[in-house]
């Protein structure tokens, strides 16, 4: 298994990723000059000893490819990394059928609280709370931060869409580089400390080609991909150790569901295709473990369907149990057995349905 950890800046996103290497002897694996957050001295002194038990040094690789490729040649182990850290880097390794994406998340204010003992603990000074909402909404929503400088008087510069998500483009920039944003960064500060107040604005196909923008895709894209979440309200490790605990993350079905709970899958997905009024219902039809039928609720073939008007019963908002007589829809269990016909059905089929069959 692989674990690949998203989060907002001060989430616990190394916390979790040094509890599941002792909890259940994950491997860590860094990107070198990645751009998350750097380790803190303390986490790296405690990997090191966790590495020397085990016989291992720091496990440092210059693109996602080339740390997907060691997972791969050594994938009945656990390996885990907090340096997945761009929509096109999920999409490389989730072709890969050992990766997992997990997302931490924390309250803004419990997030500020441990930014301001960090900085503390570094002998840092400390942001304020609302420098640190700022850097959290550039970091979580935006384009870097030196694009959206804003003088007094002036109107906002606004960074041009970028289309994460599109195929083509996630096929068209294969080599992912940390280097690469370590000079991105570079650049940044270059621009800041140049003087100007407002820097100038890169040229549309500049950001649209760059595979940098796509390294630093903003952290919230990536939560909503996750397979895979933990809340970390917690003021101590014992009771994130719990919470992990509790996610079962080791579990099989979690990279690969069972049979019941891929027929299940199926029957949630099917019930996307009703159109009764009332209530969602899908099921499956299966017989050693193949599906033969599937069917949905809804008016029958040729009728208007019922979220069209075909059904007066159910657009009228009909109590359950009542008017049941006047009732066009079919149920999704007598769609898919009708599909299916006797033969196929045979004496072996399994019904999955999403709610209890109403046979």
């Amino acid at each position: 298994m692989f674990v690949g950890i998203v989060g907002p800046s001060c989430s616990g996103k190394h916390e979790v990723m040094n509890l599941l290497a002792t909890m259940y002897y994950f491997t860590r694996l860094h990107l070198r000059s990645s751009p998350t957050d750097k380790d803190s001295q303390s986490d790296r002194t405690e990997e090191q000893q966790h590495n020397a038990q085990r016989g291992q040094a720091r496990l440092e690789f210059d693109t996602i490819e080339a740390m997907l490729d060691h997972v791969t040649l050594n994938w009945m182990d656990h390996f885990v990394t907090c340096d997945v850290n761009s929509v096109e880097g999920v999409a490389i390794l989730r072709k890969r059928p050992f990766f997992l994406l997990l997302s931490v998340e924390s309250p803004m204010m419990t997030r500020f609280r441990r930014s301001v003992a960090r900085c503390k603990g570094q002998g840092l000074e400390a942001p304020t709370l609302e420098e640190f909402v700022e850097q959290t909404d550039a970091s979580l929503y935006n384009a870097p931060t030196s694009h959206l400088a804003i003088t007094s008087g002036s109107s906002p510069t606004l960074t041009p869409s970028i289309l994460l998500n599109e195929t083509s483009q996630l096929q068209q920039r294969t080599a992912i580089t940390a280097s690469s944003s370590s000079s991105f960064s570079s650049n940044n500060n270059n621009t800041a400390n140049s003087g100007n107040s407002t820097p100038s604005m890169p040229d549309q196909e500049a950001i649209a080609i760059s595979p940098v923008q796509f390294f630093n895709s903003p952290p919230y894209k990536l939560l909503s991909m996750s397979d895979l979440s933990i809340l970390n309200q917690y003021a101590s490790l014992s009771c994130l150790r719990t919470a992990i605990e509790g996610l079962d993350i080791t579990n099989p079905d979690l990279l690969r569901p069972s049979w019941d709970s891929y027929f299940m899958y199926l029957a949630n997905l099917a019930a996307r295709r009703s159109n009764c009024m009332k209530r969602r219902v899908g099921c499956v039809l299966v017989r050693e473990k193949r599906v033969i039928a599937t069917g949905y609720n809804g008016t029958p073939k040729n009728l208007t369907n019922c979220n069209e008007g075909g059904c007066s019963r159910c657009n009228q908002a009909t109590p359950c149990g009542k008017g049941l007589d006047r009732c066009l829809c079919m149920h999704a269990e007598e769609n898919a057995l009708l599909e299916a016909g006797r033969e196929r059905v045979g004496k072996e089929s399994t019904i999955y349905c999403n709610t209890c069959p109403c046979l």
